[in-house]
């Protein structure tokens, strides 16, 4: 035991030494017995020798962004806004922590991580809190926008601007907006920097098209953008007294920069060589085809058409070998200036040139920004890429914009980063290897490492991205090993340097040179493309990784780059829990859109048939999207499960109830009278919603949850909910009867009524007994007794009627309203508003006697015990005129209010919102009592639906 405790001793000054820097060998192994203690052991000493190793090497900083990173989530993940003073407070305090625990090797490298989380936390607090600016709520009229085109974005199906307003006119606009984003016509937007006027119709706020989404709106509030929406006509150009902001300048003189140079290039090429050219150029993708970039979607080129770190790289890369090797060739300046720091220095100038020229998008900055982090260390002599660049420049970036962790161009771009730089670590030995031999031998090696590092290249960013694109997109790309091995050489020959030579060669006029090269380049590059997305299996679509996938996947990522030695083997579990959670996410059965316009119920063949998606085209294929469903919202055979009219379509649920989308008002009290979900666009009165029997979704609902997605839960589930508290004097359904309400009959014109609390106790059917066809329950006696065990006992009979038959008794409840509605409209004279129920049951004659309210399914039961009192000399006989309002009346209270329907309806469904209950950030509205307003998306709103919303 004492030399234990002695050895115990001297490991700690050993450890010390490692953390503080000092140099630390390992261990020298001698061969010991093989027992189960000794390889412990041995596995222990050699885990905490690598322990010391990574921390003497000062590769523990390394882990401080990703606790940068940490802070941040932690920051997006919280239901109000943090208080500023109290998180600066936590993270200053935990700073003091750290300097004070620098003795103390173990509690400082924890305290230190926990101050980089307490950071990131602080400077999203304090980032959210300088860009602050309300959310618009607009108004329900147009408004006539005045002021500068800041940006112009020409797509293909319609214009987009950039506008600075100046003054802001129409009824109901609270606050003027400073920045708008507008669609308008294709074709009719002005160049940047004019002054415009334009009638427009401003959008709610965006937000996620469901639950766990990507959000829309919150990407844009951090851009500043006040408010989104559509011009109604085209704009109009003013004079306006005041002169334009410096912005407003800077960007008439990129735009007409960049129009100059798509000009010369299309004057050149022509097709999908010019599309693609003047994509890669200036950044304007508005001319490509869908096709083209679909196809480059499937085969895994997609990151070619898209402005990022690989156009950044291939343009600084080629500015810096030609100034390098152009000064290289006067050997007084080779040997008298420090021509490699010259170089550098011109490469970034280039690269911030190209950013601008390619349109300023932030993935284009946050590319530029890494790229520049590299450029600096190479003109202050430091070793360019390696992991601590990588970590430096994932700070920046993050502190630049926290916001931008959560976008998936973020996510793949660090991923894939971090694991070619550590790639790149372990592939120097090689290429040093390589150095010395006969020149033909080098010459065959090196085109080998050529080929070798372009394959290694795209199996690492391939397998480093692959979580992040199947959990964003629901696509993996299992066809870019080939595509990229085949395509590749072109982009990085071909392509990207005749284009950065035709871009050095326009102002003298010989750019024609460059261009037919380039567009070569282009060819073979849409060639193999189109190629290699004709394979079988290239469109491989899943929906199995989710966010425990994915987060299981990152660590698993930072184990394997950021540590070294048998620390590696901490990935190993962290691999295994991410394929344990692999597996399809529970699927809604009911999705509703927060506008009411678009509806989705899943069929019988597990797919989502959807109602009006041309009003949400955007919502709609995002819900598809998300289900690895290839389908788009011009399918043809995308609402089959609906049936549908003018006023209203219905489709059939999982419980065999049905759910309407409500078209036009009238067709409102048909529809509740028929289904037991029921979706309006239009706000409907409070009468209308009192009287509806069916649960009502109304805009007022929808503008404070967003989308709702729906889960039917099985009998059994449903049943372990147990029974909800009743109210007194209320029936509901999986309730059974309430004590039996008075009726009050109309009778003679005397006034004589008849009193009868005749509420029949009802007996659930059995399955062969509903119709599944339709929500019509049919009657118990003209059924056959079902073959099977003999019933249970009385004492057990009750526990298996709340288990095997809730959900029968739910659609039990909703016939009898059905019911009192149809009574209350033959009452009236006929349907309501001339609608004619889409069920095949005929009218309901007037009702003469207290029978006649008895539900549909029930059997007639005898009179003995039933309490009716009939008033003296009452006959029962058709009713005067002033009859149908007493009956209505007297319907009416068969049927539950909006809240105990709600109440009933937990039990069987659960509801998922996009935004839950006490969740208020400053990118989401404030919402006040007034409901949204409602747009015409058959005309202009359909446009603005399609082209005003933020694709992710």
């Amino acid at each position: 035991m004492g030399d234990g405790r002695a050895g115990a001793r001297g490991r700690p000054a050993e450890a010390r030494a490692g953390v503080l820097g000092g140099a630390v060998a390992r261990p020298v192994f001698i061969p010991a017995p093989v027992w189960p203690g000794a390889l412990l052991g041995r596995l222990r000493d050699r885990l905490w020798a690598d322990i010391r190793a990574e921390a003497a090497s000062g590769r523990l900083v390394l882990w401080l962004p990703v606790g940068f990173g940490c802070g941040i989530l932690l920051y997006f993940g919280a239901a109000q806004e943090p208080s500023l003073p109290a998180v600066l407070g936590l993270a200053g305090a935990l700073a003091v922590a750290s300097v004070c625990a620098r003795a103390r090797p173990v509690a400082f490298a924890l305290l230190l991580w926990l101050t980089a989380v307490g950071g990131g936390f602080a400077l999203a607090t304090a980032h959210t809190a300088w860009i602050a600016h309300p959310v618009l709520l607009p108004p329900q009229t147009p408004v006539r926008l005045s002021g500068f085109v800041e940006q112009v974005e020409r797509r293909a199906k319609a214009d987009r601007i950039l506008l600075r307003v100046t003054t802001a006119e129409g009824k109901g606009l609270a606050v003027k907006p400073q920045l708008v984003r507008l669609s308008v016509a294709r074709g009719s937007a002005p160049a940047a920097g004019t002054p415009v006027s334009v009638l427009a119709r401003l959008l709610p706020p965006m937000e996620a098209a469901l639950p766990g989404g990507y959000d829309f709106g919150r990407n844009i509030w951090f851009r500043g953008i006040d408010a989104v929406g559509f011009g109604l006509g085209r704009p109009r150009i003013i004079a306006l007294a005041e002169p334009a902001p410096f912005s407003v300048r800077m960007g008439r003189l990129v735009d007409e920069v960049r129009q100059a140079v798509g000009a010369r290039i299309r004057a050149v090429l022509s097709g999908t060589a010019a599309d693609i050219a003047v994509a890669l150029v200036v950044g304007d993708r508005a001319s490509i085809s869908p096709q083209v970039e679909e196809s480059m979607r499937v085969s895994g080129l997609t990151h070619v058409l898209s402005i990022s770190g690989l156009h950044m790289a291939m343009v600084a890369g080629t500015l810096f070998f030609l100034v390098r090797g152009g000064l290289a060739a006067f050997p007084p300046l080779a040997l008298g200036f420090p021509i490699k720091s010259l170089a550098a220095a011109t490469a970034l100038a280039g690269s911030g040139v190209y950013l601008l020229l390619s349109g300023n998008d932030w993935p284009a900055q946050r590319s530029f920004w890494m790229l520049a982090i590299v450029l600096v260390g190479v003109i202050a002599g430091r070793a360019a890429l390696t992991l601590r660049t990588v970590a430096v420049a994932a700070v920046l970036v993050l502190a630049l914009g926290p916001e931008s962790l959560l976008e998936p161009g973020t996510q793949m771009s660090f991923a894939a980063t971090l694991a070619l730089v550590a790639a790149y670590e372990q592939w120097t030995g090689l290429r040093g290897r390589l150095a010395a031999g006969p020149l033909v031998l080098r010459a065959l090696a090196r085109m080998g490492l050529f080929v070798a590092a372009l394959s290694m290249t795209s199996v690492v960013a391939g397998a480093a991205t692959a979580p992040y694109a199947a959990l964003h997109f629901q696509r993996l790309g299992i066809m870019g090993l080939l595509s990229n091995l085949a395509a590749m050489p072109a982009v990085e020959f071909l392509v990207m340097p005749f284009g950065l030579l035709g871009v050095l060669l326009l102002p003298f006029g010989w750019d024609f040179i460059a261009w037919p090269v380039m567009g070569l380049g282009i060819d073979i590059m849409v060639k193999v493309s189109d190629v290699v997305a004709a394979l079988p299996g290239a469109d491989m679509r899943t929906d199995w990784v989710g966010a425990g996938t994915a987060a299981f996947a990152t660590l698993a990522l930072l184990a394997l780059c950021l540590l070294r030695g048998l620390l590696r083997l901490a990935a190993g579990p962290c691999v295994a829990a991410a394929l344990l959670l692999l597996g399809a996410p529970p699927r809604p059965d009911v999705l509703i859109a927060a506008n009411g316009q678009t509806v989705a119920v899943r069929g019988g063949d597990g797919r989502l048939s959807i109602a009006g998606a041309r009003s949400s085209r955007l919502v709609a294929e995002q819900w598809l999207s998300k289900e690895a469903d290839p389908r788009t919202a011009e399918a043809p055979d995308l609402a089959q499960g609906f049936a549908c009219d003018a006023r209203r379509c219905m489709a059939p649920l999982p419980d065999g109830t049905k759910i309407v989308l409500v078209r036009k008002a009238e067709a409102l009290p048909a529809a509740c009278g028929e289904a037991s979900l029921v979706v309006t666009a239009e706000v409907p009165s409070t009468e209308n919603i009192s009287a509806c029997a069916a649960l009502l979704f109304t805009p007022q609902d929808m503008s404070r949850t967003g989308t709702l997605a729906l889960f039917h839960r099985p009998r059994q589930a449903a049943a372990e909910m147990g029974t909800p508290h009743r109210v007194a004097g209320e029936s509901l359904p999986a309730m059974g009867e309430a004590a039996p309400a008075a009726v009050e009959l109309p009778q003679a014109a005397s006034g004589n009524s008849v009193q009868a609390t005749a509420a029949p106790e009802l007996r659930p059917e059995t399955p062969s007994e509903t119709d599944a066809s339709s929500s019509q329950v049919r009657p118990a006696s003209a059924q056959a007794e079902p073959d099977g065990p003999p019933p249970a006992p009385p004492a057990t009979r009750p526990r298996r009627m709340a288990a095997d038959h809730r959900a029968s008794l739910w659609r039990d409840q909703q016939a009898r309203w059905a019911k009192a509605r149809e009574i209350r409209a033959a009452r009236n004279g006929g349907t309501q508003s001339g609608i004619r129920p889409m069920s095949s049951a005929p009218p309901i004659p007037p009702v003469a006697d207290a029978g006649a309210l008895r539900p549909p399914n029930v059997e007639e039961e005898p009179t003995v015990g039933r309490q009716t009192s009939i008033a003296p000399s009452a006959q029962p006989h058709r009713p005067t005129d002033t009859a149908p309002r007493q009956s209505a009346r007297s319907a009416m209270t068969q049927a539950p209010s909006q809240a105990q329907i709600r109440r009933t309806f937990a039990v069987h469904w659960r509801t998922v919102p996009t935004r839950p209950a006490g969740v208020q950030r400053p990118w989401m509205p404030v919402l006040p009592d007034l409901p949204m307003p409602v747009v015409d998306t058959e005309t202009a709103g359909r446009r603005s639906e399609d082209d005003a919303q933020e694709e992710p």
